[in-house]
């Protein structure tokens, strides 16, 4: 046994604007990568057998609990990330939702696929867009495999490089070493 831990997964969230069209791509792109854990924030909804709020809700109570799905969400994908697989989240995270997704998220960087048409959209024109029906969602998968770049979303600012211990200023210059008193040079 290794007691070297393996490279963290990536972490993905496929969203539309229906529940279906990001199941099919979100399970293809799974497919794709050579270790991968999918869910999806209805198999977490599912869950809940009492006291749930109606997603489609405004109010507090349904806003609250569409976060605690998407922390369970972001919960599972890390325990899976940590031991090396890819993270695909797919539920549908639309508009002003975005934001607080990636919120949650953050400090991850997240590899956003939003299947929408870009025209009319109140999502925010963030990671990689690609438009449904344009192409069968194995292709579709294909596609934002292959545009990883694209799709990645920082949700927090890169880390500064370290600045070096000592003085801010820089030293003048030393001159020649002297020998210490009882040394041998020669």
């Amino acid at each position: 046994m290794s007691d070297e831990s393996p490279r963290r997964g990536r972490l993905f969230l496929v969203t539309a604007p229906s529940e279906d069209g990001a199941a099919a791509v979100a399970l293809g792109l799974g497919r794709l990568l050579p270790r991968a854990f999918v869910i999806a924030g209805s198999q977490v909804e599912s869950m809940v057998v009492s006291g749930g709020a109606p997603d489609q809700g405004a109010g507090l109570e349904a806003v609250r609990q569409r976060l605690l799905r998407w922390s369970a969400c972001l919960a599972a994908a890390e325990t899976y990330q940590l031991e090396g697989f890819d993270a695909v989240v797919h539920d549908v995270v639309v508009g002003e939702h975005l934001e607080d997704f990636l919120d949650l998220a953050a400090p991850e960087t997240v590899h956003l696929v939003v299947l929408d048409e870009p025209q009319g959209s109140p999502t925010p024109r963030w990671g990689l867009w690609l438009e449904p029906g344009s192409a069968p969602d194995h292709q579709l998968a294909q596609a934002a495999l292959e545009r990883l770049d694209e799709a990645a979303v920082l949700t927090a600012e890169p880390a500064e490089p370290a600045e070096p211990a000592g003085p801010a200023e820089p030293a003048e210059p030393a001159g020649p070493a002297e020998p210490a008193e009882g040394s041998h040079s020669g």
